[in-house]
């Protein structure tokens, strides 16, 4: 069998939206308020697209996934930014300008950037931790008993013995 005779091109054209899907979307844009707030939610999309565009533009692709669109006021010009971390909000404010520029380039009437830490119940996840990879050291029986008799020499209230203290307890024996 040939390549010619497996291939089915209409296969990958792409699929009309079903009668009932047309006929939803048309009866939202009728009802004012599901209408008004199916364009806020488009509007919202194509701006997160543009500051996807323009953090790329502006060589911060790897806060892309960490920057969301807060809004867009109309009457000030302002656009809020939300971002998951101090050190992104940081970086952000020091590209503010060539992003801004980006954004006016794309068509949108920003004027202003406001950058804001958004709370964890966003959709913005956490970045996650740092697992330390360090394991413990690795005592040998006569280390242990170094250690030992010098926190036995040590004063009771020492930093140095609760040090020493940490150390034997988190130990890995050898």
């Amino acid at each position: 069998m040939t390549f010619a005779r497996k291939f089915k091109p209409q296969s990958l054209a792409p699929r009309r939206t079903s009668a009932n899907a047309r006929d939803a979307l048309a009866c939202i844009e009728k009802n004012t308020p599901l209408g008004d707030l199916l364009q806020r939610a488009e509007n919202n999309l194509l701006v997160q697209q543009a500051i996807d565009l323009s953090l790329n533009q502006n060589g911060l692709q790897k806060a892309i996934g960490l920057v969301k669109a807060g809004g867009l006021s109309d009457e000030t010009g302002q656009l809020t930014l939300l971002v998951s971390n101090a050190a992104i909000a940081t970086r952000i404010s020091q590209k503010a300008p060539s992003i801004l520029l980006k954004l006016q380039e794309q068509g949108y009437p920003a004027r202003s950037l406001a950058i804001k830490q958004a709370p964890g119940g966003l959709g913005i996840p956490a970045p996650n931790k740092v697992q330390s990879t360090e394991k413990p050291p690795v005592f040998p029986s006569s280390a242990e008993k170094s250690w030992s008799k010098l926190m036995n020499q040590l004063d009771e209230s020492s930093p140095l013995r609760i040090a020493v203290e940490k150390l034997l307890k988190n130990r890995e024996k050898g």
